[in-house]
């Protein structure tokens, strides 16, 4: 029984450490018509969603939060969101970043090492193969 309770603590103490690693941070961003979405982040997974609200939000949920530095900015061109991680800490550091965007809205996604899922997409997605810089380059033709 004291194995029992022992090892119950550690997976407990194991269970809270991981909750304050864990951080989420949600911006709002009023739009009107047409606009842009510019994020600029490294080791992050982007999920895409059109949706009919007249703002783009972005949830960004960050392991080891404290090797991140997030930078937002709106004018009338659009919005940005630059997710840096710290040197040497931010080695460590992951990010999931929820984004949800009227339909009239361009994007634009400077990602490395990152991963994208885009919800709500309709028509066709061209993926050319990636340049001598490393680069690739996504258009999605609408359907209609």
């Amino acid at each position: 029984m004291q194995h029992l309770n022992t090892l119950w603590q550690a997976v407990s103490a194991a269970s809270t450490v991981a909750e304050l690693a864990r951080h989420v941070q949600t911006f709002h961003f009023g739009v009107v018509g047409p606009t842009t979405f510019y994020l600029q982040a490294e080791g992050a997974e982007v999920r895409i969603t059109r949706w009919r609200m007249p703002q783009i939000q972005v949830a960004a949920q960050l392991q080891a939060a404290f090797g991140w530095r997030i930078a937002t900015d709106q004018d009338e061109a659009g919005v940005y969101v630059v997710a840096r991680r710290r040197p040497v800490v931010g080695v460590l550091a992951r990010a999931v970043f929820a984004v949800s965007v009227p339909p009239d809205t361009y994007l634009i996604l400077k990602l490395a090492d990152g991963r994208v899922i885009l919800d709500e997409v309709s028509g066709t997605l061209h993926v050319p193969p990636a340049d001598a810089g490393g680069s690739t380059t996504l258009q999605i033709e609408d359907s209609t």
